[in-house]
């Protein structure tokens, strides 16, 4: 069977193929990173310790850079293809952003992969679905928490499979709850979602506060002020130091993290003369950096410090 894969159409044994080859040629190189680290550690005294001994390493890490760029690469249709389930009703730059968080899940799934689990296609496929979902969750139904909107299709599906050709016929929670296996509190809240109420109203009849009241001040206290900057003091020292300065800048512009506002992909593009495409990976691949377990453990270690 052919499919789409990365903009041209190849069969399911070339794609297997391509990709067994893709990892096993990053695992290789992931095994040559880990037997010269090993290696220095054994022997601290030794050459390995100085300047031209992480010269190997160095190589060797642009090397893994630039296949798993290949991996990915070849696997943008993944991406694309489980995407366009939610962006034919979306505005361009939802789309841009499901894309965004759908590069995420597939760099997450790339640095998790082990060949021997299985295909790639399969692995990857929930790391794609849990970060397109959390953004299609919060661009389009912010009322509605992520587990329940993980189960949300396949709950809808069972209402209306119920529901049959009677548009009268209304299908009980607990009835959509056996055939799809959730909780009845679970479809309930996914066919009746709760609302975003105002802020203004009041908590009850005999009640004089307003829903406003019950929510704590969103000016921090001294405790949270201090947390906050020696994270932030962490994450700059241990999370932006390992990216290369086009991340860096990718990063700072998409979050805004040098007080500016936010810039969109498209806009990043332009100033780097890059496509909208090309930001997205350099995003997802900026993030995935960060994100790496042993990044995550220096950032919580020092920002608790």
């Amino acid at each position: 069977m052919a499919r789409e894969y990365t903009g041209a159409t190849v069969s399911s044994e070339e794609f297997m193929d391509g990709n067994a080859d893709l990892f096993q040629r990053r695992n290789e190189i992931l095994h040559k990173i880990a037997d010269i680290e090993a290696a220095a550690a054994a022997e601290a005294d030794g050459p390995m310790m100085n300047g031209s001994g992480n010269q190997p390493v160095t190589r060797l890490r642009r090397q893994l850079d630039d296949v798993t760029a290949e991996i990915v690469r070849f696997n943008l249709g993944l991406v694309r293809s489980y995407c366009r389930r939610f962006t034919s009703n979306s505005s361009r730059d939802d789309s841009a952003d499901f894309e965004a968080a759908g590069m995420l899940g597939l760099m997450r799934a790339i640095d998790s992969f082990d060949p021997e689990q299985g295909r790639f296609g399969h692995w990857a496929f929930k790391p794609i679905q849990r970060e397109v979902l959390r953004a299609v969750r919060d661009a389009d139904h912010p009322n509605v928490n992520l587990g329940d909107f993980e189960r949300r299709p396949e709950i809808l599906r069972a209402h209306r499979h119920l529901q049959g050709e009677d548009d009268r016929y209304s299908p009980t929670h607990q009835e959509v709850a056996v055939v799809v296996g959730a909780t009845v509190d679970q479809v309930r809240r996914v066919l009746s979602p709760p609302r975003l109420e105002s802020v203004h109203q009041p908590l009850g009849d005999a009640s004089e506060g307003t829903l406003g009241d019950t929510i704590e001040a969103s000016t921090p206290g001294p405790e949270a002020v201090v947390v906050s900057t020696m994270t932030l003091s962490a994450l700059k020292t241990y999370g932006l130091a390992a990216l290369d300065p086009r991340e860096l800048y990718v990063l700072v512009r998409r979050f805004g993290l040098d007080g500016e506002p936010e810039d969109k992909l498209a806009d990043i593009g332009e100033t780097l003369a890059l496509s909208r495409e090309a930001v997205r990976q350099i995003e997802a691949k900026a993030i995935a950096k960060i994100q790496h377990p042993m990044v995550l453990r220096k950032v919580q270690r020092h920002g608790r410090a």
